[in-house]
């Protein structure tokens, strides 16, 4: 399960490896409401991020890491959503794997500067998708397909020895 933390925009992918490629079980945007309280905001993505993971017998979990925000406040409140992300996945004893949003980009499009439509893009085309997905949802999905590289390139490296 790939998840991309935000506190109003929560986006979460999962993908089953096969041999050679990738299929997308679910994907979504975990969107709450301006109105909402930052604890509404933190239950709900903790609630839905246990459910998913429950439902789709997800086992592992792979998680953008902190970027680069100059608003102090924004900064705050997407290390708040990202925690009870951690905190959803740990409870749950899924071993957690963290990506920079650049790898996250490269794993998708092959280039770590990609803007969010083009992740979108190529979200769909690698995966077969009718259609694109929801920004944040692809971001997700795109933290997946990072970690789903670095699974089969473990897995190569393991089978060589």
């Amino acid at each position: 399960m790939g998840i991309d933390p935000s506190l109003r925009r929560t986006g979460y992918g999962v993908l089953e490896l096969l041999p050679g490629r990738e299929r997308l079980l679910d994907s979504g945007v975990i969107t709450i409401g301006p109105k909402k309280t930052e604890i509404d905001c933190l239950q709900e993505i903790y609630r839905v991020i246990r459910q998913v993971l429950t439902e789709q017998k997800a086992e592992e979990v792979a998680i953008e890491t902190v970027i680069y925000v100059q608003n102090q406040r924004t900064a705050i409140q997407m290390g708040a959503a990202r925690g009870v992300a951690l905190l959803a996945a740990g409870s749950a004893g899924m071993p957690v794997f963290e990506y920079p949003p650049r790898r996250a980009k490269t794993a998708a499009t092959g280039y770590g500067g990609s803007r969010k439509a083009q992740v979108a893009f190529m979200v769909r085309s690698l995966l077969g998708l009718r259609e694109n997905l929801p920004p944040d949802a692809a971001d997700a999905v795109a933290v997946a397909l990072a970690h789903a590289a670095a699974r089969r390139r473990s897995l190569v490296s393991r089978r060589s020895l």
